[in-house]
């Protein structure tokens, strides 16, 4: 048998068909094309005791605003949103004191929940759910599953089929799998494990549902937490949280974020994106121009703001009407358009 993280050589011919073998261009500051963004996020600014998830537009330049929410119902928190690529549906965690965490999704245009009733009777905590671009296909964090020995495994649903998809070779018996991120075509998640055999006190690992197998990620983990990934559209881009020494900090242990090329095989530079403060929860638009993730700079707005940096410019966009003096977390961007139509 193959061991699962000694195919480097096969995964590289996977990689230059992939992403072809030439130079990629680097992104340049004078291309005019400015995509119209949305972020789906978390916040207690309406309701302190309980979050909510909101919808915010941003014109990819200067300008945005909110433009919806989850309807509010009562003592329920809901949190860590993700959309499809088109932006019509959004899923989130819904937590209603005293009971578990479940799985429910949001028709956007419609303001109305989409019942997910095979989901409702798993009767023990799902969370982190993310979706394929088409919104077909959702993964997420499942605690104490049928067969599992009390540990979180990740769990892959098919919402047109109203039916649980296999992972074979992705959970494992005694380590928690957890955070998922999908591509768009819903071939790779990226997610998260405390296994022994990592690099880390938790590495960051990626999964092919083409070949059922672990595809190796040379140089992205280190010996500290590398946590929270986020995957580009075509699975190229991975950006995650670690709390590795950075060239420069004054504040050890604090997290910052960084972007992993995985042609390339290399950490990409993000200059201008990481502060002294915490940087958390990052998401990547399909192309992996812009980042939104949260920070606990000392300049924001509250505790914890999200921000939306631009890879193209190396600098953070103007976010009005974002964020307010509560917190402001779990964000998920998607392009919906360009500036200007």
């Amino acid at each position: 048998m193959v061991n699962r993280f000694s195919q480097s050589t096969l995964q590289r011919a996977i990689l230059l068909l992939l992403f072809g073998g030439g130079h990629i261009s680097p992104l340049h500051a004078d291309d005019v094309v400015k995509p119209k963004l949305r972020i789906a996020l978390t916040s207690l600014r309406e309701r302190p005791l309980y979050t909510v998830v909101y919808f915010y537009d941003h014109d990819g330049v200067n300008s945005g605003t909110i433009v919806g929410q989850v309807a509010l119902q009562p003592s329920r928190s809901d949190h860590h949103p993700a959309l499809s690529r088109d932006g019509k549906q959004c899923v989130f965690a819904a937590e209603v004191v005293s009971k578990v965490s479940t799985i429910l999704s949001w028709d956007v245009a419609a303001k109305k929940t989409i019942p997910l009733t095979e989901l409702s009777k798993t009767p023990n905590a799902q969370m982190a759910p993310t979706l394929s671009g088409d919104g077909n296909l959702l993964a997420f964090e499942a605690w104490n599953r049928t067969g599992s020995p009390g540990r979180w495994d990740i769990l892959l649903f098919d919402l047109k089929k109203k039916s649980f998809v296999d992972l074979p070779n992705l959970n494992t018996t005694r380590d928690d799998e957890r955070k998922p991120a999908f591509s768009q075509d819903g071939r790779w998640i990226a997610y998260t494990t405390n296994a022994d055999d990592g690099a880390g006190q938790s590495d960051v690992r990626l999964y092919d549902r083409n070949s059922a197998s672990l595809f190796s990620l040379p140089k992205l983990n280190s010996p500290y937490t590398d946590t929270e990934p986020a995957i580009s559209g075509d699975g190229r881009y991975i950006a995650f949280v670690s709390n590795r020494p950075r060239v420069g900090k004054t504040n050890a242990g604090t997290r910052d974020i960084y972007l992993y090329d995985r042609k390339d095989e290399r950490l990409v530079s993000l200059p201008g994106l990481n502060s002294a403060g915490h940087e958390q929860s990052p998401s990547l638009t399909a192309d992996g121009r812009h980042i939104a993730f949260v920070s606990e700079r000392l300049d924001s707005a509250g505790e914890r703001d999200i921000y939306i940096y631009d890879r193209q410019s190396s600098t953070l966009l103007p976010t009005p009407n974002l964020n307010s003096p509560m917190d402001e977390y779990d964000p998920c961007i998607i392009h919906i358009g360009t500036a200007g139509k």
